[in-house]
């Protein structure tokens, strides 16, 4: 009796060990699986929060304005203002001063200011100056190629920065030495001879809010305009560069030329900056004289001072011949 019912108790047992051993393997495979997918989940939500963190911790980066691309000095002023530098931004850096920008200095070292530099390559005459004590330029005759004003007196003129101090400050000058403010202050390339009237009339205004009120001045305003910004690495808005545009669409035949009184006459040019924009000065090239030195080349600073002196037509190769007085390039000056 007792072996029969062993023989019917022992497999029942046996499958009841075999169930067991089952189900204890199975809770410890899950109790695993589960700590495993918290690990990883912890693990996940500890690298989000770090990258989280780090994202948030690093500086925004601020755009720049890359400075204007160098330009060969014999590129056309339409390739020289495709690669001028736009920047729409306010100013940058503080307040323009005007007085941080050193103006009428003698830096040619002639004796004379810059003022009465100018004053002497833009009189239509040849202009008398006092050298007697301080440089002073006490007669000669003018003609503003902004408006056609004339006069005799010096008095009725200013002379006008074309790029504005104001300007040059806020389209990149904001951080030039003052050695470099001062040499761009004072640089011929720089100075227009205009009437009082339209010199405050422009103000710190650039193309896009004020142009000459006479328009054949225009092409030569504009191409000044670009040569100084190219030349000095100074930026330009997009209004500004569209206006340039414009007016660059009113050149003729003779190209950039300021119109003086029915005479043209090439804008006194200035060398390019050298050096950083921290500040090596640069060296301007005296300004010609308008008068004929004892020895020395006959200059006439343009057409009208050539005919008040009997000297017109002057073909190429006389005293006094220049490409700059001849509009047609055909070797004859003044015609």
């Amino acid at each position: 009796m007792s072996t029969l019912s062993d023989r019917r108790i022992g497999p029942f047992i046996g499958a009841l060990l075999l169930a067991l051993v089952v189900l204890v393997a199975g809770c410890g495979g899950s109790s695993t699986n589960g700590s495993a997918k918290t690990a990883s989940a912890s693990s996940n939500e500890s690298s989000t929060s770090s990258s989280s963190s780090t994202s948030t911790t690093v500086a925004p980066t601020t755009s720049s304005v890359p400075p204007t691309t160098a330009v060969p000095e014999s590129a056309s002023t339409r390739d020289r203002l495709a690669v001028l530098s736009v920047d729409d931004r306010p100013s940058p850096q503080g307040a323009y001063r005007r007085e941080e920008w050193p103006h009428w200095a003698d830096v040619d070292g002639n004796g004379c200011d810059a003022r009465q530099d100018a004053l002497i390559a833009w009189s239509i005459v040849p202009a008398t100056v006092n050298r007697a004590g301080t440089c002073k330029v006490v007669a000669g005759s003018w003609v503003s190629p902004y408006d056609l004003k004339a006069s005799n007196n010096a008095g009725d003129f200013d002379v006008d920065h074309l790029v504005p101090l104001a300007n040059a400050f806020e389209s990149g000058g904001w951080a030039w030495s003052t050695a470099r403010r001062r040499a761009f202050a004072n640089n011929p390339g720089e100075l227009v001879v205009a009437s009082a009237s339209s010199n405050r009339s422009k103000g710190a205004d650039t193309p896009d809010q004020w142009r000459p009120p006479n328009r054949d001045s225009w092409c030569a305003y504009a191409d000044g305009w670009v040569k100084v910004k190219s030349t000095w690495g100074l930026t330009v808005t997009t209004s500004e560069r569209d206006a340039l545009g414009q007016m660059l669409d009113t050149c003729g035949i003779a190209g950039p030329v300021w119109p003086l009184g029915g005479t043209s006459m090439a804008s006194p040019q200035g060398p390019p900056p050298s050096g950083s924009t921290s500040g090596a000065v640069p060296t301007p090239a005296p300004v010609a004289p308008v008068a004929p030195a004892p020895g020395g080349d006959v200059y006439y600073a343009n057409c009208t001072a050539a005919r008040a002196a009997g000297a017109a037509p002057i073909y190429a190769g006389q005293p006094g011949y220049r490409t700059a007085l001849d509009g047609d390039k055909d070797g004859i000056a003044c015609e």
